[in-house]
C-alpha cells in the first residue's frame, strides 16, 4: 500500500470512482506514482501550491510567470499566484493585490467609508466602481485589463 498514493486519492471528490478499492485505475496510481513518491520525494506537499513553502512556491510562480516580490511572504505570494491562475478581475483582486481603494459609484456615496456596497464582486461596466490608486498602479491595471467604463479613477 502506497502512503503517497493514498494521499493523492484522498484529495479527490468523495464521488470519485477512484475511491473504490476495486477500481483498476486506483491500483495503477497506487503502484506507479504512489510508489515512486514513497521512494523518491520527501516533500510531497510542495507539489501542491496551497501547501508548498519557500522555494517551492517560487517554482509554482515561475510556472505561471508570477515572480516573488522583494520580502514578500509565502502567503501573499501564493495569493498572487492564485489570482493569476484565476484570471478574473475581481474587487478582491484589486483590493488585496494592488491595494486599490474601491468604492461603488452611487449618488452621494462617501468614499471615506472605504466599503463596498455591492454584492457583485466582479468588475464590469454595470457595477460602476470608483477606484483610488497611484499612477503606476493605474498604468499597470490599464495595460493588464480592459477596464471599459467599469472603473472610474478618482
Amino acid at each position: 500500500m502506497s502512503e503517497y498514493g493514498e494521499e493523492i486519492l484522498e484529495r479527490l471528490s468523495e464521488n470519485s470512482s477512484l475511491k473504490s478499492a476495486n477500481n483498476p485505475a486506483r491500483k495503477v496510481i497506487m503502484n506507479t506514482l504512489g510508489e515512486w513518491l514513497d521512494n523518491y520525494d520527501d516533500n510531497f506537499e510542495n507539489l501542491f501550491l496551497n501547501e508548498s513553502v519557500g522555494e517551492y512556491i517560487d517554482c509554482h510562480g515561475r510556472e505561471y510567470g508570477v515572480y516573488r516580490k522583494l520580502n514578500e511572504s509565502d502567503e501573499d505570494y501564493k495569493k498572487r499566484i492564485i489570482y493569476q491562475i484565476l484570471g478574473h478581475l475581481t474587487a478582491d483582486y484589486l483590493i488585496n493585490i494592488y491595494n486599490v481603494n474601491l468604492y461603488v459609484d452611487i449618488p452621494n456615496y462617501n468614499p471615506n467609508n472605504n466599503e463596498l456596497t455591492s454584492d457583485n464582486h466582479y468588475i464590469s461596466d454595470e457595477n460602476g466602481f470608483m477606484a483610488l490608486a497611484d499612477e503606476v498602479t493605474r498604468s499597470i491595471l490599464n495595460k493588464k485589463f480592459v477596464l471599459g467604463s467599469g472603473i472610474r479613477w478618482l
